[in-house]
């Protein structure tokens, strides 16, 4: 599949991404943020996993140090996790 440009440029700061459906917003962050941490919440078990203990997020992250960016995707169905970015963004 083409994908056509956007007029969406990167940033280098946090930042959410909101938008309809199918609009390619995934597939936007997957080109941009290739070597980033990412979390799929459409998948059952992390859901599960972020849900029981959202304070992994910290542990994942703490274990990638190399990593510098993290994507959460479908973060609305884990809304505990916001707790969790809000801290990381602050230290």
């Amino acid at each position: 599949m083409e994908s056509l440009r956007r007029f969406l440029r990167g940033t280098n700061g946090s930042f959410f991404l909101f938008g309809p459906r199918g609009t390619g917003k995934s597939t936007w962050l997957r080109e941009t943020r290739q070597e980033a941490i990412w979390i799929d919440l459409l998948d059952p078990e992390s859901q599960r996993i972020y849900q029981a203990r959202p304070e992994r997020l910290r542990e994942l992250v703490a274990g990638r140090p190399e990593a510098t960016d993290v994507v959460i995707d479908e973060v609305q169905k884990v809304p505990a996790l916001l707790d969790v970015v809000h801290q990381l963004l602050a230290t």
